[in-house]
């Protein structure tokens, strides 16, 4: 295919994709009224039948190979369409097909797997994160295929059933499989947009070290009139771990060596953060707090982005019942993490947690620390070829070029995707930040669902006239 026919191309995929609208969103709605919750034994079934739905939309669709591959978990749905020759650029699709459970149901709005359309956005379980952003891509995909009977790049799709369970079925694929699945850049759609009209492309994104902390003292509870001040309280020992483990004025982490591998911001990248509309007024709205709060000398954006950080996520231990019991606990628990920026790793940053508690735990208790999770940061040139087609593409379908930043939140798969592949990502994504990901009424702003094909329809011309 030419330059100059790729160029033109476009203009019937966009005219045929917005002319099959209603045909995509029902699509959605199909897809979306499978109950597709990975971590729930209850719903193994209808993860298998959502990955066969989406392997037969593929063969539908007209991508010339479309398979089933089966895991130790859950299905992953692969398909690919390699035609456009072997000095075409090949771009690889990821997306997830599990979604999280739906609880509390009784908060729902409208039921969860019965997608339901009002004021613009689409609710369902998954409708965000991450079947709407997903069915985008597939839309695109039969737009070109339709239109032009071709792709104007190579495509390889990845659709995943256990992102929400850390993707451990998909990371076996991919290193075991790094060169049939080869690509020239890899589009990660699991991410989301500033607002309606400002797109966002991540150019990283911060790892995740997940901790649980055990404490034990006596062999079974106590009562505290007969025993109180013999005995180690675990809950009191607990407490004074985890409030060792910050500067109470700083908000630093004094754990020794935490900071060590922190990549170096420089003022050029601090400024790009800067020009977003993220300022700590709007974001301090966002939150409902009635103050921000974070690691001195930093702005709100920078403490969610370039910094590494360290939350309480919950405590656990002795009575918290209605009334009053006066216990002492046999043991406590507290579920730690630290959201890791590059060059951070988390295997070390477990351990000089572990060790720096260790070293406090007194004689009267012992402490357990289990690592939960493990994920590593991601770190992308954001000026490569393939990212910056990305923000044209965006430019084209949204009217506005995509702002880049480090997502705070953490993708698992996407330090394995960038090892394996050896390829730039592109982190991006057509949902919004009040989408309700994990929340009751999740939802999806169906204009951006629409304008988010049309990115994708202009970003395959876009590689393909760029490798030209």
């Amino acid at each position: 295919m030419s330059v100059a026919t790729v160029a033109e191309a476009p203009a019937a995929v966009i005219t045929w994709l917005r002319d099959h609208r209603q045909m995509h969103l029902a699509a959605l709605c199909d897809i979306l009224a499978i109950p597709s919750v990975s971590m729930d034994p209850a719903h193994i079934a209808d993860m298998t039948t959502a990955a066969q739905w989406l392997a037969d939309t593929m063969q539908r669709t007209g991508m010339a190979h479309t398979e089933i591959i089966a895991t130790a978990g859950h299905p992953i749905v692969y398909s690919e369409w390699l035609d456009a020759g072997p000095t075409a650029p090949t771009l690889l699709i990821y997306g997830h097909y599990d979604v999280q459970p739906a609880d509390p149901v009784e908060a729902w709005h409208t039921p969860p797997f019965t997608p339901v359309l009002r004021d613009g956005n689409l609710y369902a379980r998954g409708a965000s994160d991450n079947k709407g952003q997903i069915m985008a891509a597939v839309a695109a995909l039969e737009a070109w295929l339709h239109t032009m009977g071709r792709l104007p790049v190579n495509v390889r799709v990845i659709i995943e059933g256990e992102e929400e369970t850390s993707s451990p079925g998909l990371r076996h694929v991919l290193h075991a499989n790094t060169e049939r699945l080869r690509c020239d850049a890899a589009l990660m759609i699991d991410s989301m947009m500033l607002a309606p009209q400002h797109p966002l492309i991540l150019y990283g994104t911060r790892g995740n070290c997940y901790l649980e902390i055990t404490v034990r003292g006596p062999a079974s509870d106590l009562h505290s009139g007969t025993f109180g001040g013999t005995v180690d309280n675990p809950l009191n020992v607990l407490t004074r771990l985890l409030a060792s483990l910050q500067d109470g004025e700083t908000r630093r982490v004094l754990v020794p060596g935490f900071y060590d591998r922190v990549r170096i911001v420089d003022t050029t990248e601090r400024n790009l953060l800067a020009s977003l509309p993220l300022d700590d007024a709007s974001i301090r709205a966002m939150t409902g707090a009635p103050v921000l709060a974070g690691e001195a000398g930093y702005s709100a954006i920078e403490r969610a982005t370039i910094r590494p950080t360290l939350d309480i996520h919950g405590i656990a231990g002795g009575f918290t019942g209605p009334g009053k019991k006066t216990v002492i606990p046999s043991q406590a628990t507290a579920k730690l993490s630290m959201r890791l920026v590059p060059f951070q790793d988390p295997e070390d940053i477990a351990r000089r947690i572990t060790d720096f508690l260790l070293e406090q735990t007194p004689p009267t208790v012992t402490l357990n620390v289990r690592v939960l999770s493990a994920s590593h940061p991601v770190l992308i040139d954001h000026h490569a070829p393939a990212v910056q087609a990305a923000s044209q593409a965006f430019e084209k379908a949204f009217g506005a070029p995509a702002s880049f930043m480090i997502g705070g939140g953490t993708l698992p798969i996407a330090a394995d995707l960038q090892h394996a592949l050896s390829a730039p990502l592109v982190i991006t994504g057509f949902g919004l930040p009040d989408d309700n990901l994990h929340a009751p009424d999740e939802k999806l702003n169906l204009s951006c669902f629409f304008k988010g094909s049309e990115m994708i329809a202009h970003y395959l011309a876009l590689l393909a006239t760029r490798h030209h």
